[in-house]
């Protein structure tokens, strides 16, 4: 008798670890690519869902203190640096953002860049104050930050 309840419980068992393994997919566990739980979407789509999100919004982001993390911004977007942040552009059409009276620090060229003058390629660049300096994407642009930032939709 006890025999039989030992194979039964084993049987069980063993039943339930194959059932989810292979039917797995029921509990959403193997989604199936393309199908209702994993669907496929276009970039177009995901942009055009992530421009509504950030409409209006900021996305207070920080990368790691001592690494430049490559960021993506999308255009009409702006990267505004916290005091002391770091970029770099590396790819794309990008003017200067800036609401003060100085400019962004351009260490490469050793100037101030202003407001609407356009940002080079892989110049090195120090936001020096928070309040609203950074890059605006004229294109979909690849920035390297070093620092907390955030990421504005711009109308």
């Amino acid at each position: 008798m006890k025999i039989r309840k030992i194979l039964y419980i084993a049987g069980l068992c063993t039943a339930l670890v194959v059932g989810a393994v292979f039917g797995g997919g029921m509990l959403g566990l193997a989604a199936e690519p393309g199908g209702a739980a994993d669907p496929l979407v276009t970039r177009s789509y995901v942009h055009q869902l992530l421009n509504n999100a950030l409409a209006g919004q900021t996305q207070a982001q920080a990368s790691e203190p001592h690494i430049f993390t490559p960021v993506q911004v999308f255009a009409g977007h702006v990267i505004m640096g916290h005091e002391g942040t770091e970029m770099i552009l590396r790819s794309g059409l990008a003017v200067a953002n800036v609401p003060a009276e100085n400019g962004i620090i351009d260490v490469t060229d050793g100037i101030d860049i202003m407001h609407g003058d356009p940002i080079g390629l892989n110049n090195f660049l120090i936001i020096p104050r928070e309040d609203g300096r950074g890059i605006f994407a004229i294109s979909d642009i690849w920035v390297m930050v070093k620092g907390d930032f955030n990421i504005v939709f711009v109308n």
